[in-house]
């Protein structure tokens, strides 16, 4: 439904800022959102999510990329407990061991969505490094200005915050600990 998603060649022709300039300011002709081309809007899909996890904790449970880094067993367990799942110790070590970056890496085109059709290298260039900050030095100062402005113009100072740092604010209700 709609139109066809660009190739990679078509998306980044005039250079990966150009295109986050685009996707930052332009969405789909078909849609009502003024972001996310060649998706959907980032901005409108982030907000609504922390708004309802935000007036409904039990339901939604925010899981930050830097938090999976740190301590990915921490987060399997996190992740079992919202879910009402007892997940021992040693369940949790065989599931970050099934999901870390080397094995996701070894089953991309198993774990990527559409197989990776979309990105130049494929399943291989979605996942990538298994790391965070990638964009500095990609990205202009002007592009990481814009971006950031946008996110303060687009959400709540606490969501901002969490999108930058994996933490959720004090503000806000903890998420559960691991049992």
């Amino acid at each position: 439904v709609g139109p066809p998603l660009p190739r990679y060649e078509e998306v980044v022709a005039d250079g990966i800022p150009a295109w986050f300039d685009k996707f930052l300011t332009t969405g789909w002709d078909c849609l009502p959102e003024s972001d996310g081309w060649p998706f959907w809007s980032f901005f409108k899909n982030t907000k609504t999510w922390w708004e309802y996890g935000q007036a409904n904790p039990e339901r939604v449970l925010f899981v930050h990329f830097n938090n999976l880094l740190a301590d990915l067993a921490g987060e399997v367990k996190r992740i079992g407990s919202f879910l009402d799942i007892g997940v021992t110790d040693e369940m949790s070590e065989k599931i970050a061991e099934a999901t870390c970056f080397k094995s996701m890496k070894k089953n991309a085109a198993v774990v990527t969505p559409l197989g990776g059709a979309i990105w130049k290298g494929g399943a291989d260039d979605f996942i990538f490094k298994g790391t965070n900050g990638r964009w500095k030095g990609v990205l202009t100062d002007e592009n990481v200005q814009a971006y950031e402005a946008k996110v303060k113009a687009e959400l709540s100072p606490e969501c901002g915050h969490w999108l930058r740092t994996g933490e959720m604010p004090s503000s806000s209700s903890p998420p559960p600990s691991p049992a």
